[in-house]
């Protein structure tokens, strides 16, 4: 039996070369789209790797305000807001050299802290001065994927080890899983925050000319004073601290016990101080005294003067 095979197709030379630039073009479009989807994602995986940096500085950034102070009966949400909004001024590096200063975290935490600054300013000021060159090829591309990936693993294991460190000392602060998920739950609700705090930072010599006494709660009465430049501040477990008042108010009383000796300058973070026990030089060589109260979230002050000695 005999079958008839298919007839023989002849192509013309010109027909082949158009063929042949036809699927030239085919494959240099599909090496072409390959390569913009890799420079893609890695552009993508560097926002990420910053973004979980980003995360990280934060979250040293909360530990340093939270855990700088000695208990939580020592916090003032004034000097909470002072001490978050200076770090959050601040670089990696600076608020790495703060909580190292105050041994916030343990020992072991030491070179972390130190690769984690390393990998941050690599990250941040050198990485593509330095692989640039990378972005032409494929190969290139998918080696600089790689290493942002491991950046971005780096990260994200310091920042899930910092939450396992932080998440039992918010609690001995009072901050636990239902007060977060309450403010998370009005962030995602549109809900407005109260704004931070601003005020202008200390200078090593104020000149106090005026001091109040102000209810701040249902039995609790704190001291305003006011600087030479009308800036107000109150007590904070270091000295003279941030204020949420702006301007006094008229129902304010004067306090007749400290006003004798005004103006007076100070240094208003005393350098011998200890949370809640420092004292101020006044005039007419009088000491106003701070002491922390017996009960929670108190604080004793007096003056001694030349006539009570």
């Amino acid at each position: 039996m005999k079958f008839r095979g298919t007839s023989k197709v002849n192509f013309t030379e010109d027909e082949i070369t158009r063929g042949l630039k036809e699927l030239a073009k085919e494959i240099h479009l599909e090496n072409q789209n390959r390569q913009n989807d890799l420079i893609r994602d890695v552009y993508a995986r560097f926002g990420l790797a910053y973004y979980m940096s980003e995360v990280v500085h934060r979250g040293l950034c909360n530990i340093y305000a939270l855990l700088s102070f000695d208990k939580k009966e020592s916090i003032t949400s004034p000097r909470f807001e002072e001490k978050i909004l200076e770090v959050f001024q601040s670089t990696l590096g600076k608020v790495v050299y703060l909580i190292r200063e105050e041994g916030i975290l343990p020992e072991e935490w030491s070179e972390k802290l130190t690769k984690l600054v390393q990998k941050r300013n690599y990250l941040a000021h050198y990485f593509w001065y330095e692989q640039s060159h990378l972005m032409f090829e494929e190969n290139g591309l998918i080696a600089l994927y790689d290493e942002l990936n491991d950046y971005v693993d780096f990260f994200s294991q310091i920042n899930d080890s910092l939450e396992n460190f932080l998440e039992p000392k918010r609690n001995e602060m009072g901050i636990t899983k239902d007060i977060i998920e309450k403010q998370l739950e009005r962030i995602a609700a549109g809900k407005e925050s109260e704004p931070f705090i601003q005020q202008r930072k200390l200078k090593k010599q104020e000149r106090l000319v005026k001091v109040w006494n102000v209810k701040t709660g249902e039995q609790l009465v704190s001291q305003v004073f006011e600087t030479d430049d009308g800036c107000l501040w109150q007590l904070c477990d270091v000295g003279l601290g941030w204020t949420s008042f702006e301007l006094p108010e008229p129902n304010w009383e004067i306090n007749k016990q400290i006003e004798p000796y005004l103006p007076a300058n100070i240094n208003p973070r005393p350098k011998d101080s200890n949370p809640w026990n420092y004292e101020f030089r006044l005039k007419k060589g009088a000491v106003l005294w701070v002491k922390r109260g017996e009960k929670d979230n108190t604080y004793y002050i007096g003056v001694k003067s030349k006539n009570t000695e």
